[in-house]
């Protein structure tokens, strides 16, 4: 049982990096390149835009965590180590998954574009300027005091020799685990590519960074953890066990392919010969389909796994959710069925019964957003924070005017007051936040808010401005965020679950504390007071 969800924004057009006007010109800093001009991106055409997307989000909104690793005077193995945990990461939270090759080249890309000029690699040599008229050189300087005999310059007592180099680590040790939907085949770096010396000198840094990062203690406790005496005197670090030989990738499937079409609503597997999809409310018949049973067993026992009865649930990172049922159940072979989801259908009503909420915290979250409190939805991607807005909107006065600034179109029901506005690479998140609030919503409704977004939100709510409703993940919740706000909804995983497991006031004291919380006044005000009272009775 899972929550309808959406999620993310949606990807713009791949317009190049060099277009946008807030990158240096020319004559200054190098600018971040395209991803094609990067590497040639192949394959599925959407994961090319959806890189695109990513990638151009990651050189606008972590610039200064980049320039955060490369100014703490880490080790070169160390920096490559951290930016591509960085990169990896903005990726991987964004539903793009990078190969070890992919994540190679976009370390090299940053290191080449902010990072200190590495050894063994000389600067282009400037253009020959014509030399200057010659002058006759002033008489060197002689030395007021000179002694004979000096004694030979002695190298300095506290030099020591540099430490052991840890075992070479395979590339593989950093590869990213399989994506459920997504089969990604990486491609082979060509001649020109694999001897480039940034190349080289990136992947001898990477390996490096694994076996150092693994040995060395934490560098807070170094001074205290770790005996004064001479690096060569430390015993080298035991060999590392062979890396295991990587996997045999699987082949690939109809299902990806299908359900990367928006389209596409729902897949149906009858056998491995028999798919069928929903487009339009219509089931449609494919010509696609797997060779034979044991590759759809295959592919279903690693999306859904196999538990011992043959009926396995599952649910996807996007809030989509499916079932499969293997033989002996299944005497015709495998049956599958995942149906996309649909947050803007979502009710209150629905959401109890899936288990998102309790019937208590839906009355309580449908009183607040009635009373035009500042709330906060804070939990994972996919956990159902769109599928709470969207039924908190749904329960609403028509007459209300609401405005909702989002990446996607999951609030596009017909509502006479309600105005949609989405956003994408050309028209920011933060900028629409300000335009919003001077079409003087009653209700002004932001799913999504990022890192880059957040001085917006927090200017609207420490003015003031009355209902404000707002989906944030918790890495970019803060403490301070929260208390700017009347009400913060928390939803986190919960036996294999998404559910809402908080609703705290601007405190943070639980709503159901035995107490009227701190927004009671407000509510109070507001012509809701007795509403409430019921509530607690």
């Amino acid at each position: 049982m899972t929550a309808f969800s959406g999620g993310g924004r949606p990807n713009g057009h791949p317009n190049p990096l060099s277009a946008r006007s807030d990158l240096p010109v020319e004559g200054g800093p190098a600018q971040p390149r395209p991803l094609d001009q990067i590497f040639p991106l192949r394959g599925d055409a959407n994961r090319g835009r959806e890189m695109q997307s990513t990638w151009r989000s990651f050189c606008r909104d972590r610039l200064e965590a980049v320039r955060g690793v490369l100014a703490t005077g880490r080790s070169p193995p160390e920096i490559a180590y951290q930016l591509g945990e960085l990169l990896h990461n903005h990726f991987r939270t964004r539903g793009v998954t990078l190969t070890s090759y992919e994540l190679r080249r976009l370390v090299a890309e940053l290191l080449a574009l902010h990072g200190p000029a590495e050894e063994g690699h000389e600067p282009p040599p400037a253009e020959p300027r014509p030399a200057p008229p010659t002058e006759p050189h002033p008489p060197k300087a002689q030395p007021v005091v000179a002694f004979d005999g000096e004694p030979p310059k002695m190298p300095w007592p506290g030099d020591v020799p540099a430490a052991p180099r840890a075992p070479r680590v395979s590339d593989t040790a950093l590869e990213p685990p399989p994506s459920p939907i997504v089969t990604v085949t990486p491609r082979e770096p060509t001649p020109r590519e694999s001897v480039a010396p940034l190349e080289r000198l990136l992947a001898r840094a990477m390996d490096l960074a694994k076996g150092r990062l693994a040995t060395d203690p934490p560098v807070a406790h170094a001074a205290a953890d770790v005996p004064a005496r001479p690096v060569a005197s430390e015993p080298p670090a035991p060999p590392l066990p062979p890396p295991e030989p990587p996997a045999e990738e699987a082949k690939p499937n109809p299902i990806d392919r299908l359900w990367s079409d928006r389209a596409v609503k729902a897949i149906f597997v009858n056998g491995p010969h028999q798919v069928f999809v929903e487009r339009e409310g219509a089931l449609q018949a494919v010509d696609e389909g797997f060779d034979d049973e044991a590759q759809l067993i295959d592919w279903l026992t690693r999306l859904a796994g196999r538990p011992e009865n043959g009926v396995a649930g599952f649910a996807l990172p996007d809030g989509s959710a499916g079932v499969a049922i293997f033989p002996p159940a299944a005497p015709a072979g495998p049956v599958l069925t995942v149906r996309r989801a649909e947050p803007g259908q979502a009710t209150l009503d629905g959401l109890v019964t899936k288990g998102l909420l309790d019937r208590p915290t839906a009355k309580l979250l449908r009183l607040c957003a009635r009373g035009r409190l500042n709330m906060l939805v804070s939990g994972p991607r996919g956990s159902g924070k769109t599928a709470l807005l969207a039924a908190l909107i749904r329960d609403l006065d028509p007459a209300q005017r609401v405005v909702t600034v989002a990446g996607h179109r999951e609030f596009r029901w017909p509502m006479a007051s309600k105005v949609e506005l989405v956003a994408s690479a050309e028209v920011p998140f933060a900028t629409l936040i300000s335009a919003a609030a001077r079409l003087e919503p009653g209700l002004l409704v932001l799913d999504g808010v990022q890192l880059a977004d957040v001085a917006a939100l927090s200017e609207r709510l420490l003015r003031g401005a009355p209902g404000t409703l707002a989906t944030i993940e918790p890495e970019v919740m803060s403490a301070a965020l929260a208390r700017s706000a009347e009400l913060v909804v928390r939803i986190d995983g919960v036996d294999g679950t998404f559910r809402v497991v908080a609703v705290e006031d601007a405190a943070g004291v639980p709503a159901f504390a035995g107490r009227a919380p701190a927004f009671a006044a407000t509510l109070q005000a507001r012509g809701l007071g007795e509403s409430l009272a019921k509530l607690f009775a």
